[in-house]
């Protein structure tokens, strides 16, 4: 055990971002929590105190504790699939450890834990939210004492540290069968596409779940988890089984049930622990074997001369679509918007409070005016900073960093660049999603010009302070493109200044629409051209940082 933790402490230090001794970061760490985990964790577990008082009523207290439980292993298994193939064979260290004195399932079962502890620590945090608003549900029906029955504490103390446990164990499983059973495949594509398979099978799963619903919304849904019909739920319990036995333990109080937890998380370590002895190394030489086949040919004549900005563009585009994880994370995540949107009021805009809210928008309500004007405007700052463009500008480059000092590109040209890829892939699909909208909410022409620009600037304002952020501290020593944006803590700051900004935003909004009484149209002309005054601000203000910075790199 000493070994593998000598590992652990090995790949913590060579593969995350460690907190710049600045006082601004720490104040940066602080709106993390603030902005991200607290608003997250509250939303999270006020969702399942919502459905266990609906469950209770449906003699199923349990079930939205159980399905939120379930969700989470899902989206722990299909996100942390490639974390595992980066982490365990495509990492560059590879090299370095298989050549040391240490058993190759040693360095398996510590790059596992790693894995495991890195990518578990955000679900760690709505989990125990999960529990929080599970037990505040059950109190508020049956009182304190029958809610935090000692074993269903514990056994809540021992979920929020083991449910991504089981997901993770599958994930590594599989890893480990692809690498065996592909031996003879030269591309890295198939293992790429590992995640995206996963992704497909839960989803035409969860849909397939839904066949004969009839009218689909919260309510119908929650009734069908009530009655135990549901499908996926089912399916889900059958293929994370340990859960399920949990989910008893704390709704019944069953110690049982808790060693049977217990007792099947330590198997499946026990069996992904024998797997590793047996499978990991030969995992190990199909990686090394990929690419072999033979070099890319390069067609010299299609080589042509372009401006500076412009190869300094392309370049930046190239980087984020050629590559597997900058294009899932930061450029397909995009399209989550204007999907999201679509399937939000496909599905929503003639039922429940969604209906009265278009309603009252389209018979001209100024609340509902406010509310979606501010929507918009969180829309175009949370959207900026969650695809991680502009936040990993730097970090991208990696090792290779100080090339930008050297190359014959001047550092406005280079930033400048930098900015406009963000934009480039990022406001188009803010655009379709400000469409999608405006379609179902039926607003006129001139509200959707007027959208559209707020969602520019605040674009704009989450560009300038992403660049900002990660010009100042650039993480460049990662170990694979995964690990540059899971161990960039700029990408976290960002989206904390951005959620902190959305509330602060929303406080002064609501200050000029309730206390002053502006006219909507006059309220519209204030927010515009604050907010568009607050983005070229930004925008002079961080390039001169972002350009000071690159000149210190």
């Amino acid at each position: 055990m000493s070994g593998i933790r000598s590992l652990i402490r090995i790949l913590y230090k060579n593969t995350q971002m460690m907190l710049p001794k600045r006082t601004l970061y720490r104040v940066l760490a602080v709106a993390v929590i603030l902005g991200i985990l607290v608003p997250c964790g509250v939303v999270v577990g006020f969702c399942c105190y919502v459905m266990t008082q609906a469950l209770i009523l449906a003699g199923n207290p349990g079930g939205g504790m159980l399905f939120a439980m379930q969700i989470l292993s899902v989206f722990s298994m299909v996100f942390g699939t490639w974390v595992v193939f980066g982490v365990l064979f495509f990492s560059s260290d590879r090299e370095h450890f298989v050549t040391l004195p240490i058993p190759v399932h040693q360095l398996m079962a510590a790059k596992f834990i790693y894995a495991y502890v890195a990518e578990s620590l955000m679900e760690c945090f709505m989990l125990a939210a999960v529990f929080i608003g599970y037990f505040l549900a059950v109190a508020e029906e049956e009182g304190w004492a029958a809610a935090l029955h000692p074993v269903a504490v514990v056994s809540a103390v021992f979920g929020t540290l083991l449910i991504p446990l089981v997901p993770m164990v599958y994930c590594t499983l599989y890893s480990l069968l692809l690498t065996v059973c592909l031996k003879k495949v030269r591309s890295a594509k198939v293992f790429h596409h590992a995640s995206t398979i996963l992704l497909v099978l839960f989803a035409v799963l969860f849909l397939f779940s839904l066949r004969g619903m009839g009218q689909i919304n919260v309510e119908t849904y929650v009734e069908l988890l009530g009655s135990g019909g549901d499908l996926f739920l089912r399916t889900l319990n059958l293929f994370f089984f340990p859960v399920p036995w949990l989910a008893e333990a704390i709704g019944r109080g069953n110690i049982g049930y808790l060693g049977a937890y217990l007792a099947a998380n330590v198997g499946l370590a026990a069996g992904l622990y024998g797997a590793g002895k047996l499978f990991y190394q030969e995992g190990l030489y199909t990686v090394a074997a990929l690419g072999t086949t033979g070099k890319t040919k390069v067609n010299y004549d299609r080589i042509t001369v372009r401006s500076p900005f412009v190869a300094s563009l392309v370049k930046e585009i190239k980087v984020l679509t050629r590559t597997k994880a900058f294009a899932n994370n930061c450029v397909y995540v995009n399209l989550i918007w204007p999907v999201g949107a679509f399937l939000l009021l496909r599905f929503t805009k003639d039922q429940g409070a969604m209906a009265d809210f278009i309603r009252l928008y389209q018979a001209g309500k100024e609340r509902a005016d406010f509310l979606l004007t501010f929507v918009m405007i969180a829309l175009g700052l949370i959207a900026g900073a969650m695809n991680s463009i502009a936040s990993t500008a730097f970090t991208r480059e990696g090792q290779h960093l100080s090339l930008l000092k050297y190359i014959p590109v001047s550092y406005e040209i280079q930033m400048r660049a930098k900015a406009a890829v963000s934009v480039l892939f990022t406001y188009p699909v803010l655009l379709a999603a400000n469409g999608v909208i405006c379609f179902y909410m039926r607003a006129p022409l001139r509200i959707q010009l007027f959208y559209a620009l707020l969602l520019l600037a605040a674009l704009v304002i989450s560009t300038a302070v992403g660049m900002g952020l990660d010009s100042a501290a650039p993480y460049v020593t990662w170990d694979d493109e995964y690990s540059a944006l899971r161990g960039n803590i700029n990408s976290f700051f960002n989206m904390a200044v951005m959620m902190l900004g959305v509330g602060v935003i929303g406080g002064v909004s609501y200050l000029l629409f309730e206390w002053l009484k502006l006219p909507m149209g006059i309220y519209h002309f204030v927010i515009l051209v604050a907010l568009a005054g607050t983005a070229v601000g930004a925008a002079f203000i961080e390039a001169d940082n972002v350009v000071e910075n690159m000149a210190k790199m």
